[in-house]
């Protein structure tokens, strides 16, 4: 673990800043225990004192969780983005956005996520993409596991264009629209999302950037016009939010849990 020098004034926001910064840098991965205290003053150069207000500043942001007993200990949360989850969670079930927004933050966000991946990706990863491609293909017959592969493709995709920050927001809108639609969705609309997903990972593969782009805009919008067919995209109630939520609990484990 890294520990950058951390200045007398406001030393624990320093401190809490460089350990988060390492969590969505990928150095501290999920669910993993991070230094004692001791360990973290020392290498800091603070006192326990700073330390400890730190962590409580990370916990309280849901980024950290603190155990007790044999097995404890400091450690980072499988959903460190919750707070901002919630948030949005919050607007949309209190009609200030509706599903459209999040639609729109979604076409902001991903295809240009998608040149950046197609600039910045490595071959292996493009070959690890393919993979994920050739056994969601294995499972076309299968409307839930074709609608995780899919889904699975899309968050892969955004981390290749190697932006921590791009990569927890998208993931924050697609977990909201997993959990408010994706019992809306039928095979046809997953298979229909697959061809895409086949055209843009060739455009990854050949380097071109701008076509990759071009492909995942007109995938998403797509979708989106999908589920304006559906008469959801306009969805706010908390009422409705809460019934797509219980029946779509298995999927977002999924999309968490990846």
């Amino acid at each position: 673990m890294k520990y950058p020098t951390a200045k007398r004034r406001r030393a624990y926001e320093k401190v809490a800043d460089a350990i988060r910064g390492q969590i969505l840098a990928g150095e501290l991965k999920k669910g993993q225990k991070i230094p004692p205290e001791r360990d973290l003053s020392n290498g800091f150069g603070v006192s326990r004192v700073v330390v400890r207000e730190a962590i409580r500043t990370l916990e309280m942001a849901g980024i950290l969780s603190v155990r007790k007993g044999s097995k404890g200990g400091t450690f980072v949360n499988d959903d460190y983005d919750k707070p901002l989850v919630t948030s949005i969670r919050n607007l949309l079930w209190g009609g200030s956005i509706s599903l459209d927004h999040l639609f729109e933050i979604r076409l902001l966000l991903e295809p240009p996520a998608a040149a950046l991946a197609t600039q910045r990706a490595e071959k292996n990863e493009i070959d690890a993409l393919e993979d994920l491609l050739t056994q969601t293909e294995k499972l076309r017959d299968d409307a839930l596991s074709l609608r995780k592969g899919n889904l699975e493709f899309h968050r892969r995709l955004v981390s290749l264009a190697g932006n921590p920050l791009l990569t927890a927001l998208c993931q924050t809108v697609l977990k909201l629209l997993v959990e408010s639609m994706q019992d809306r969705l039928d095979l046809s609309i997953s298979l229909n999302v697959l061809s895409f997903h086949w055209l843009v990972l060739k455009a990854v593969r050949d380097g071109k950037p701008e076509l990759a782009q071009s492909l995942l805009t007109e995938d998403l919008g797509v979708l989106h016009a999908k589920y304006q067919e559906l008469g959801a995209s306009r969805e706010k109630t908390p009422q409705a939010a809460e019934k797509h939520t219980s029946e779509g609990k298995a999927l977002r484990g999924t999309v968490n849990n990846n």
